[in-house]
């Protein structure tokens, strides 16, 4: 099982002002008491946070769809087995963040300096002083930018990873104009790919994609996407798309758009039955490839590290925009609002919770 909140307090990793998801699936920020600091560690004040547009939601509601408050992971077996659920709540949650040092039990890291990380939703948390150095914020970044280093950018390298090249020197599709989709699309260009054309059915979010220079595509009712895009580009010209909405009727029309033998990397986290997924249709007779890029499964020639790299170093050349992309910010004190927002995705990209710092 994995720790409860008690237990993380007591080891450092949250303190203060902290995001949970109890019974009922229902969001709160709650306190919870700030351990002492342990020699060679730095404590870290949180200045903002980001809900996860996937995972997170996964958890929340009357009726989660989350695997693990369902049934029981098998490390040993990598399998969901019957048995207790591995997740119970209340779970605290949380991957990107950017906060500084107030205290510092490590003479290599000073007070002040500013950290990224994919710690909890959480006011205080404390980690080695070499974990602090590895993930020093560059000072040419700015704290949003810093909130995508640790997780989402390295979600979506990972992901153009496993297109293992082939989009290079073609143009590539990526489903979804979210976070996710977004930053994909962007390293898919810097990665080789002539083009990034992204399919999403909000034009709101098309007027994202098509300010960071994609190419947009909406999937509006009466507009079948392949027929539109291999009219233009050729019934070969597609060797790679990018499915992140997470929907398995996306997957199906990803599969539907890829040139003959081509390649979907599949990186969105599809819940339940694949619905609209028609695996006798152009899966069968165009012999797609699907191989899954989420993050949970990391690339062999990758590792955190590197994908973190990766994504800080496009982020300083200019070629990937991260915190200038859409975001709406409310106070952690207010985090039910926060999660009620993205259930607006017209009007909400994502969302960032300020802890009131600075």
């Amino acid at each position: 099982m994995p720790p409860t909140p008690l237990e993380l307090s007591a080891a450092g990793l949250i303190g203060g002002r902290t995001v949970q998801i109890v019974a009922g699936g229902t969001v709160e920020c709650h306190t919870y008491e700030i351990a002492p600091l342990a020699d060679g560690h730095v404590r870290v004040r949180t200045l903002l946070s980001a809900i996860s547009p996937g995972t997170e939601m996964t958890f929340v509601g009357s009726a989660p769809t989350n695997a693990y408050l369902q049934r029981h992971w098998d490390p040993d077996l990598r399998l969901f087995v019957d048995g207790a659920p591995t997740m119970t709540y209340p779970i605290t949650f949380g991957y990107r963040a950017t906060g500084e040092v107030i205290e510092s039990r490590d003479s290599s890291v000073p007070v002040g300096q500013r950290v990224f990380g994919n710690w909890k939703h959480t006011e205080y948390t404390s980690m080695p002083g070499a974990q602090a150095l590895a993930q020093t914020l560059p000072d040419a970044l700015t704290w949003q930018d810093g909130l995508d280093i640790a997780q989402m950018g390295p979600i979506c390298v990972n992901a153009v990873a496993f297109a293992e090249g082939e989009h290079r020197g073609s143009p590539a599709v990526v489903f979804g104009a979210g976070p996710v989709g977004l930053i994909t699309a962007q390293v898919a260009r810097a990665d080789g790919a002539t083009a990034v054309y992204v399919v999403d059915r909000l034009p709101s979010r098309l007027a994202i994609a098509q300010s960071l220079g994609l190419e947009p595509i909406e999937a509006a009712p009466g507009v079948d996407v392949a027929v539109l895009l291999k009219s233009r580009l050729g019934a070969e010209g597609i060797p790679v798309v990018f499915e992140a909405t997470g929907a398995s009727a996306a997957l199906h029309e990803a599969i539907r758009v890829v040139r003959r033998r081509g390649l979907v990397v599949a990186l969105g986290f599809y819940q339940g039955d694949a619905l609209g997924l028609r695996l006798g249709d152009e899966f069968h007779h165009n012999g797609v490839r699907i191989t899954c890029g989420q993050i949970g499964n990391i690339h062999p020639d990758w590792t955190w590290d590197t994908l973190r790299t990766r994504t800080r170093d496009l982020a300083l050349t200019g070629e990937l925009v991260l915190g200038g992309i859409s975001r709406l910010t409310v106070p952690v004190d207010n985090v039910a609002d926060g999660f009620a927002a993205l259930a607006r995705p017209a009007e909400v990209l994502q969302v960032v919770l300020d802890y009131g710092v600075g």
